[in-house]
């Protein structure tokens, strides 16, 4: 008795530690990963109708970083402090960031899956002249922000779509991004050194066993090659 009882036991651990299900998308399905940590798949004219009603905001044009040295050279007597001043501070989709391959449905429909080693991660971005961890510590505290966070696909994540025959597809994400923008003071506080910086941070979010960040995944496909973005300037190869 004791051994069939063992044998249960095990049966039932077995079970519970499977392998989730693959979860199958047909083309035109959109993956919602919400504030609220929950999932929600909608089809593309339904996600089409939330961005037009300003519900789910794409990313405008990449930003701009100061490029010049500003540094001065000349010293003098002086207040001096160093400080973040925030010019823009917005949320909304990021450009595509691949979670695939790009898989060719030409002559006969073809599925593509999410495969390991695809990444995303918080990011900040500095003008030349400036020691990006000096922004990293600022913001860090005034923001709650953890730079070093990463997130990668791995194996385990069974998430694949269907590609519509005659068209070339690739899983993408769109993340919803929280980018803050602004500039560093540093120096005499009545002549500061100002350089530009941008923050791109990220909220971690499951769908399945896949753990990414909050926003959309869908099939980006279009009938030719390179597939260009669908948020963003750039092509698929």
């Amino acid at each position: 008795m004791l051994s069939r009882n063992l044998l249960i036991t095990f049966a039932l651990v077995g079970m519970t530690s499977a392998t989730p299900r693959p979860i199958a998308l047909n083309y035109d399905d959109v993956v919602l990963l919400n504030a609220d940590g929950s999932s929600t798949v909608v089809k593309e004219n339904e996600y089409t109708a939330l961005v037009s009603r300003g519900l789910l905001q794409p990313a405008p044009q990449a930003p701009s970083l100061d490029s010049r040295d500003a540094r001065k050279t000349k010293h003098r007597r002086c207040d001096e402090s160093n400080e973040v001043q925030v010019t823009s501070d917005a949320t909304f989709l990021n450009w595509d960031v691949p979670m695939s391959p790009v898989i060719s449905a030409q002559g006969g429909g073809a599925q593509v899956s999410v495969t390991a080693g695809y990444e995303i991660s918080n990011s900040l971005s500095v003008g030349v002249g400036v020691e990006a961890s000096l922004i990293k510590d600022i913001l860090s505290i005034s923001m709650t922000v953890e730079y070093s966070q990463s997130w990668t696909t791995t194996q385990e994540q069974s998430l694949f779509y269907n590609v519509p025959d005659g068209q070339f597809g690739v899983i993408v994400s769109q993340p919803l991004v929280r980018r803050v923008e602004g500039n560093y003071l540093s120096g005499c506080t009545d002549s500061w050194d100002k350089k530009s910086f941008v923050s791109d941070t990220y909220s971690s979010r499951q769908f399945g066993n896949l753990n990414w960040v909050q926003g959309v995944i869908r099939l980006c496909n279009s009938s030719s090659y390179p597939i260009p973005y669908c948020i963003g300037d750039g092509a698929h190869a």
